[in-house]
Order: C-alpha cells, then sequence, then structure tokens
C-alpha cells in the first residue's frame, strides 16, 4: 500500500510551461557563464553538454571549482525573491493535492527557502510536512544521488515499498527506481525509449500532475 509521496517541485507542482522555468534556466546559464568566463551562447551549449555527464548545474559548477561560498552566490543569483513573479495562480492545484490522502513531502534540489517560496504563493504549504528535503539537506548532493532519496524517505517515514516519487527529470525518477523505488515521470520531457523499456514497471508517465489521482485509482494495486 502506497503511503507516502515524495514531490518534486519545479515543473512538477507547476508545468514546465510556467515563465519560472525559462527563468531559473537564464539564470543559472548567466552563473555559469560569470563563473567560467564564457558568452551566454557557449554557457548553454556548455551546460547541455554538461549535463549528460554531471546531472545538474551544480554538479557541473562543483567539478569546476564551485566553492561552498560560491554554491550559496549561485542559489541566491538563481533564486533571488523576486522570482515568484514568475507564476502564476492555479486555483485547482490545492483541492488536487487534498484529494490525495496520502502524507507528502518535497524532494527538491532547490534550496529550501525557494521552496517555501513556491508552496506559499500557491497555497499549499500546509499540506505538506514542516521539513523539506533541500540541497543542503542533502550535503549539496541532490538527485540523483542516493542520500537525497534517503533523507527523504526518512522525512516521511517510509520506504521504497509504500512511497511513490514524482519528478518531471527522467534522471531523477530513474535515480529513485535505482534503489528499488517506484516513481512517476510528470509531463513531457523526452525519455530514451530504451530507458524507459529498461525501468518498465518502475517508472511510470502522467502529462500533468492533474492525472496524478487518476493514476493512483487505476494503478494502487501495481504499486
Amino acid at each position: 500500500m502506497i503511503k507516502n509521496l515524495l514531490f518534486d517541485l519545479d515543473n512538477t507542482l507547476y508545468p514546465a510551461s510556467s515563465k519560472m522555468d525559462k527563468g531559473i534556466t537564464n539564470r543559472m546559464i548567466q552563473f555559469c557563464a560569470q563563473f567560467f568566463g564564457i558568452s551566454m551562447a557557449e554557457a548553454t551549449q556548455r551546460r547541455k553538454e554538461a549535463l549528460k555527464k554531471y546531472v545538474s548545474t551544480l554538479e557541473w559548477l562543483k567539478a569546476g571549482g564551485l566553492t561552498s561560498e560560491g554554491i550559496e552566490a549561485y542559489f541566491s543569483a538563481v533564486h533571488p525573491k523576486d522570482e515568484i513573479n514568475e507564476l502564476e495562480e492555479n486555483p485547482k492545484l490545492r483541492p488536487l493535492l487534498e484529494s490525495i490522502h496520502q502524507k507528502k513531502a518535497i524532494l527538491t534540489n532547490s534550496p529550501k527557502e525557494h521552496a517555501e517560496h513556491v508552496l506559499d504563493f500557491f497555497g499549499i504549504r500546509d499540506l505538506f510536512l514542516p521539513q523539506i528535503s533541500d540541497i543542503r539537506a542533502n550535503g549539496f548532493l541532490g538527485k540523483p544521488f542516493d542520500i537525497a532519496y534517503k533523507n527523504a524517505l526518512k522525512i516521511v517515514g517510509g520506504t521504497v515499498e509504500d512511497t511513490i516519487f514524482l519528478d518531471d527529470y527522467p534522471p531523477y525518477v530513474e535515480g529513485f527506481a535505482k534503489i528499488g523505488g517506484k516513481a512517476v515521470l510528470v509531463g513531457r520531457n523526452e525519455w530514451d525509449s530504451r530507458r524507459a523499456t529498461l525501468f518498465s514497471g518502475k517508472i511510470f508517465r502522467i502529462d500533468s500532475i492533474f492525472d496524478f489521482p487518476d493514476f493512483l485509482r487505476k494503478n494502487v494495486q501495481t504499486c
């Protein structure tokens, strides 16, 4: 029986079409361009290639020599206080989450303050456990490192057998599947068909977070 749900934040609780997705990505690239002393165009291309190896922008920067102080500067640059202006209200989100009765927690590669901003904006903070499994709580090793999932499981008091993880990024749902869990890939991100076959029965797909209640009703036994 599924008792717990771990939710990614960005592009999962709100769609990838949001202005915030574009804003975050642009601010990441700007920071990378300044850090490596290259143009925005080159930073865009190098980041695209680096993600194939390092999986996250932060891991690429760390490999390039980003210090702990630099990490905090990166967080501040990528998640300024006014970033919340890039979101659009969605009055349907709270009723959706209220209809899902499993215990809920956030697992994000962003800093806690960003998660709090987003949850407060949508008026859904109280629907999730107080403790957020963010990048700092996981020793700056976020998804897809095992520590991120295991720490999040501790927060909900669950196991890979009774918990489902939802995320929009294929490598991150694969990370949860690799430690024995089952995950839901949210959205229409491209996913290699060979890898999809490899994770058959472990990773499922839905177009939107709003499809999740129906998914649960249909798959609660198989999950």
